[in-house]
């Protein structure tokens, strides 16, 4: 979108919010990166500047929320559960300028093929997934495997690029 940036390294704990709800955990962690990030620059020349933090959460179809997967053994798990069935991938982004603040949540449906045990050992041994919410990235290998996504690409590539664009559209930052 041609906006100037810089990336801050924020400490929010993000393991610290434990709501089961997708879309209202999705924005306590937003959130709590927002203030975390706030703080960091509190006393900078950059206190001044907007803000923006985002969060993306994979939400599998047992109804529980998956994050980056622990090992090989994990991904595997939770690439046998996507598996010829369907999800949600739910992504929040926040914007805090001036002390206001507008936060949207998209959520995007997206469904896997019947993987074979050897298209997931494959695609495990990519290390592809490695880091991924859900254990794979819809912009890499695993498109393959995808039959179809009702919602926002962008959001399942893990930042919703039309909601961010209106927030920032709504402070005149565009």
């Amino acid at each position: 979108m041609g906006v100037k940036h810089k990336v801050i390294s924020q400490k929010f704990d993000e393991d610290s919010i434990t709501e089961k709800n997708p879309a209202i955990c999705s924005k306590l962690i937003v959130e709590g990166k927002n203030k975390s990030a706030r703080e960091l620059v509190l006393n900078t020349e950059q206190s001044e500047d907007p803000i923006i933090t985002a969060d993306t959460l994979v939400f599998s179809p047992s109804k529980e929320i998956v994050g980056k997967p622990k090992d090989h053994k994990h991904s595997k798990a939770l690439l046998r559960e996507f598996s010829g069935t369907t999800h949600s991938v739910f992504s929040t982004v926040m914007l805090s300028y001036r002390g206001k603040s507008r936060t949207e949540t998209c959520e995007t449906f997206v469904t896997f093929k019947e993987m074979s045990e050897q298209e997931i050992e494959e695609y495990v041994l990519s290390e592809e997934g490695v880091g991924k919410a859900g254990a794979y990235g819809i912009h890499g290998p695993a498109g393959k495997y995808i039959t179809n996504i009702n919602g926002s690409y962008t959001n399942v590539v893990g930042l919703p690029v039309h909601e961010t664009y209106e927030i920032l559209r709504s402070f005149d930052l565009l």
